[in-house]
């Protein structure tokens, strides 16, 4: 797939994402965001599913858990051992969900003892339909019931699939949300609708974005995705993610080699490197799928690095995102704890070693000097100016920390177009607090040097979004054709959408970009050459990072 293919396709999925928001909030206003106290860091941790598949017992995950102790991956931040589908086998004459005797004779307290004994966080797997993906019983019309059955047990985590139901979705992945905060425990919820879904953020501590996750780097088997599939679609909600919510674009494949039981050819090590560092680039939760017991030397360097560890961990909670594209090589940012800092992953793509440039200021950073620490080696690399360029192998990432001086929390757009442009309007969607707020600034021609401010207070709550004042021209003088947008709202703006409508030669133009966290400065370009015309105006990449 094409970088223009890759934009346009990622586009046309958000577009879809936020006309499914407006579409649910318009109902009614959302309830405030989860705030159980829980996921205020992704979740560490193992899952029986992708090695195993249904043939797991209490000696397996025993032994699973002894080796994330004795290897240490514990004292890094591994706590949870997740007990996936097929642990139930049936419900007793009281309706209570019973665990498959034969393979967990001791019962699921005594397992939940022995980990919670060793420092570790237990975890179980339901269904909201009425039954699982794999046949056993699901939570359907049980969700209360075995709520409390996890918190008598001492679960700490609830994975929540997406089979064989009959009702509506949204309200039982509701339903068992409050079910878990009656239960008497704090019980992290993971909802997995194998999609991104707009309540999630409101419902779940992690949500899937994704389908099912294959042991392959570029094309899975059919009914899987591959780990490029999963960036490139995980990436377009990347808006979404704070501490309390984060976006989960399945577990890991590191260390399986093709051998686990869901399907897959397996990947390299240099594969499986790039997988574990953009998914903790995003802030993804970070659940090893390998057997521990039997780690090689690379699976457990790539599992166990503390500094890609704390990218994952950083308290800011922001999800890094896309924003350079040229071609099999990008350049992926994520703002991190610190003035000034960020982790940058320079992805190549391709099938051949290739130098990769990150710049300072497409990271929002002034072009003065900064400083370079490979996170993969755990070595400084020097102070450079203006940028950083590195050889980067097949398919592999240089995953960096770079720290600089932090530019003014902005969006600037410069005019790069040589035509008139006319009739401009520039509108700014954004979340706070896990609501859109919105509103529209006309410009007319774009031929000066406008400043405007962005700030949510004081808005209207529309039934779907608050609106009013919140984009607003300060100042406007002769010069460059820029447009700076400031922000002046001392909250966090953990995601933005800025729209360009304009007209040129009498034709109407309109395009969009999704940031996430809003800081430092975003530097676009506005330039309305090639183009789709879609029966009403002509639509493509004209606003892009630049």
């Amino acid at each position: 797939m094409s970088p223009r293919t890759r934009r346009m396709t990622a586009a046309l999925l958000t577009m879809l994402t936020l006309i499914a928001t407006v579409a649910v909030d318009a109902r009614f206003r959302p309830a405030a965001a989860l705030d159980n106290g829980l996921g205020r860091t992704p979740v560490m941790g193992w899952n029986s599913w992708n090695r195993y598949t249904c043939g797991i017992d209490e000696a397996l995950i025993r032994r699973q858990a002894d080796a994330m102790v004795s290897t240490g991956m514990r004292d890094l931040g591994y706590r949870y051992i997740n007990l996936d589908d097929c642990w139930q086998t049936s419900r007793d004459s009281a309706g209570n969900i019973v665990a498959d005797p034969a393979r967990f004779p001791s019962g699921m307290k005594a397992l939940g003892d022995y980990l919670h004994a060793r420092g570790l966080k237990f975890g179980v797997y339901s269904d909201r339909g009425t039954h699982t993906c794999a046949g056993r019983p699901g939570s359907q019309g049980y969700e209360y019931q075995d709520a409390r059955s996890y918190a008598s047990w001492g679960v700490d985590l609830l994975k929540y699939d997406n089979c064989n139901a009959t009702l509506d979705q949204q309200t039982q992945y509701e339903t068992m949300r409050d079910a878990l905060a009656a239960s008497g425990r704090q019980i992290l919820f993971s909802v997995c609708a194998w999609e991104f879904k707009p309540w999630a953020p409101k419902t779940g501590n992690q949500a899937r974005t994704t389908g099912d996750i294959g042991d392959d780097y570029t094309v899975a088997a059919p009914g899987l995705q591959s780990v490029e599939q999963i960036i490139d679609r995980n990436n377009d909600y990347a808006m979404y993610a704070h501490p309390g919510y984060f976006n989960d674009p399945d577990m890991l494949q590191v260390g399986n080699y093709g051998t686990g039981a869901t399907a897959g050819n397996g990947m390299t090590d240099t594969e499986y490197q790039t997988h574990f560092s953009m998914w903790a680039l995003m802030s993804a939760p970070l659940i090893a799928g390998n057997d521990l017991t039997a780690m090689n030397d690379a699976t457990r360097r790539i599992l166990t690095n503390p500094e890609v560890i704390a990218v994952d961990q950083d308290p800011l909670g922001s999800q890094g995102r896309r924003v350079r594209d040229l071609g099999d090589r990008e350049v992926w940012s994520k703002k991190v704890q610190g003035s000034g800092v960020r982790v940058v992953a320079l992805w190549n793509r391709g099938g051949s070693a290739a130098s990769i440039r990150v710049d300072w200021r497409d990271l929002g950073l002034g072009t003065g000097a900064a400083t370079v620490r490979d996170l993969h080696a755990r070595a400084d690399r020097g102070s450079f100016t203006g940028g950083y360029s590195t050889t980067v192998p097949a398919h592999g990432v240089a995953l960096l920390r770079v720290a600089g001086t932090e530019t003014p929390d902005a969006v600037r757009i410069a005019k790069t177009d040589p035509r008139a442009i006319t009739d401009l309007q520039i509108r700014t969607e954004f979340l706070i607090n896990d609501e859109w707020h919105d509103d529209t600034e006309a410009v007319g021609a774009f031929d000066r040097t406008v400043t405007m401010t962005l700030d949510g207070n004081g808005a209207t709550w529309n039934g779907s979004r608050w609106v009013g004042d919140l984009l607003r021209t300060s100042g406007s003088t002769a010069g460059s054709p820029v447009i700076t947008v400031n922000r002046t709202d001392p909250r966090a703006i953990y995601g933005i959408r800025v729209n360009a409508t304009f007209t040129i030669d009498g034709q109407p133009h309109h395009d969009f970009e999704d940031l996430n966290l809003l800081s430092g400065t975003v530097n676009l370009q506005l330039d309305a050459n090639g183009g789709t015309w879609n029966g009403t105006q002509w639509v493509g990449d004209f606003l892009r990072a630049g």
